[in-house]
Parts: structure tokens; sequence; C-alpha cells
């Protein structure tokens, strides 16, 4: 048998993610500025932002639940960190992960289901 030079990549998340265009708030370096939330579980996301995030910095993340049936938006902000940042086309894409997964995270993806 053959080795090969190449080892495989591990998944190192601890849950899926499910896809999702949410219109969010983020927080880096000090200003809230909107960005779509590509996905989303209860440890992390991937957005798309107007800018390029540092790797390593603290982020804020504000989701809100799409409303359904007259409901009110579920709203919660997550604290996370920037793990990994690239430019794609005309934006760029950040992966955040979350210190800790509040409740209201988890109404956000039930609303998402």
């Amino acid at each position: 048998m053959e080795e090969t030079a190449e080892k495989s990549r591990t998944n190192r998340r601890i849950t899926a993610r499910k896809a999702c265009l949410l219109t969010v708030r983020y927080k880096a370096n000090g200003d809230w500025r909107p960005a779509t939330a590509m996905d989303i579980s209860r440890y992390g996301c991937r957005l798309r932002v107007g800018e390029d995030v540092p790797r390593g910095i603290p982020v804020a993340v504000v989701f809100e639940a799409p409303i359904q049936d007259g409901a009110d938006a579920a709203q919660v902000e997550v604290a996370g960190r920037a793990i990994w940042a690239r430019l794609e086309g005309l934006s760029y894409q950040v992966g955040v992960h979350f210190e800790a997964s509040p409740e209201g995270l988890g109404n956000v993806l039930a609303a998402l289901s």
C-alpha cells in the first residue's frame, strides 16, 4: 500500500450548521455594522461582511429570528471571536466561533426550521 503525503482534514465543528440568509448586526473594532449570516449553529456562524475582519479579534453578533404568526421577533446578542476571514468576490466572509450558546440562540435556530 502506498501512503499519500496529504493527510485528511478533520471537521472541527461540534454541531452542524444551518444554511440561512439572515440580516444581522455585528460589532468588531467598536462599531455596529450590517452583515448577512450565511450559516449558523449553536457554536458559530459564517458572516458576509463589507470589511476585512482581523483573525482572533472579539466579535459580537445580534441575531433576530424571522417573525412567525405575528409573534415578536426573538433577538439575541452572542459574543464570539473571528477564527478565519477571506475575500470572496466583492465582500468578505468571516467565521465566528461563539464563546457560549445562550438560550435565545436556540430560539433563532428553531425559527429557521
